[in-house]
């Protein structure tokens, strides 16, 4: 019910709403068990084979990690509970497309949960071999460092019509970033 509007307004039942949050916690549990497309999960048999590891997370996944972190933790204290489980559904979306089963990222995201969805977050977080109640762990803990970008997509415009993108580095001057631009393959097929 959080994600259908802002907590404060009246708002209508729209069964689509609910439907949208079941899809977001399948995905969610997806990060935890194997796929299996021909036999999905149903809640009389949940479970199949845990695909968590105990690799260590990228640069990449912590900041989405972190992303989360920062965004839920705004929307919580301002009651923004829609937007809060919105902010799940894109990290979840980002996690999946990262294809992150590290435990390393997928515990702080189930104690970061717990107060939205409690019965789904508690039995993912003993799939990750915990003994205690979720409710027991560590809030996770905000770390900026992860936060702050280092490069940018720039947008590589020829004639008016933007022809390619290329990641540089925040720390580049002007001149760097033309050299960068003129040098790539794209830019010099569309210059010739």
């Amino acid at each position: 019910e959080m994600f259908l509007g802002p907590v404060e307004q009246s708002k209508p039942w729209d069964t689509k709403g609910i439907e949208g949050v079941h899809r977001f916690l399948r995905k969610l549990w997806r990060l935890f068990y194997k796929d299996d497309a021909t036999n999905p999960p149903t809640l009389e048999r949940a479970g199949g084979e845990v695909i968590v590891t105990e690799e260590k997370a990228t640069d990449e996944e912590l900041k989405v990690l972190h992303k989360a972190i920062n965004k839920i933790e705004e929307d919580t204290d301002r009651f923004s509970y829609n937007t809060a489980v919105s902010a799940f559904m894109v990290c979840v979306n980002e996690l999946t497309d990262l294809r992150c089963h590290k435990k390393e990222i997928l515990e702080p995201l189930l104690i970061l949960l717990t107060p939205y969805a409690p019965h789904i977050a508690e039995e993912l977080y003993h799939k990750l071999g915990n003994i205690t109640h979720v409710l027991d762990a560590n809030y996770p803990k905000l770390e900026t460092k992860y936060l702050i970008e280092s490069e940018k997509e720039y947008p590589v415009s020829i004639n008016g019509k933007m022809r390619t993108t290329i990641n540089i580095s925040l720390d580049a001057s002007q001149d760097e970033v033309e050299k960068i631009a003129l040098n790539n393959d794209i830019v010099q097929k569309w210059i010739e």
